[in-house]
């Protein structure tokens, strides 16, 4: 065979291969986003990280001083501000327990679209993970930070 047959077979399988890596990743946070079951954390927070939480004109950071919102307005959405996470991992943001949504480590600012659920009234718990080997099916997490807000 001519050089150039080999170098586009090269190709060709690399590419392939790449796209395999691609919807696998894909996959793999589709089936995570997909699960609705409760995950239960440590009551302890990692010391690495930072967290807080913005939602109307109060925040919530490092302290737990929930953020408040008025039943009956249209608040919702809460802004999420992270810093001091691990570029290399995905960071799962749960709300009571429930997956929301993920996010890219490093510092992050984000705004998460809250559920009729989510906007209840009483205490509901942000938690912010990111799972040693980028993989939450071993449960075992890396770094894990949380905030409190309240709805009244």
């Amino acid at each position: 065979m001519r050089k150039g047959s080999w170098l586009l077979i090269l190709l060709l399988i690399v590419l392939v291969a790449l796209s395999a890596c691609e919807d696998r990743e894909k996959g793999d946070a589709h089936n995570v986003s997909a699960k609705r079951e409760k995950q239960i954390f440590s009551s302890k927070d990692t010391k690495k990280g930072w967290l807080e939480l913005i939602a109307a004109d109060e925040i919530s950071s490092q302290d737990d001083s929930p953020c408040i919102y008025k039943a009956g307005e249209s608040v919702e959405k809460l802004e999420v501000h992270m810093k001091e996470l691990s570029t290399a991992s995905l960071t799962y943001i749960y709300i009571d327990g429930y997956i929301v949504q993920m996010e890219h480590g490093g510092e992050l600012s984000f705004q998460i679209q809250l559920s009729k659920t989510e906007l209840k009234k009483g205490f509901h718990e942000l938690t912010a993970v990111q799972y040693q080997e980028n993989n939450p099916e071993t449960k075992k997490v890396e770094l894990l930070k949380r905030a409190k807000y309240e709805v009244k």
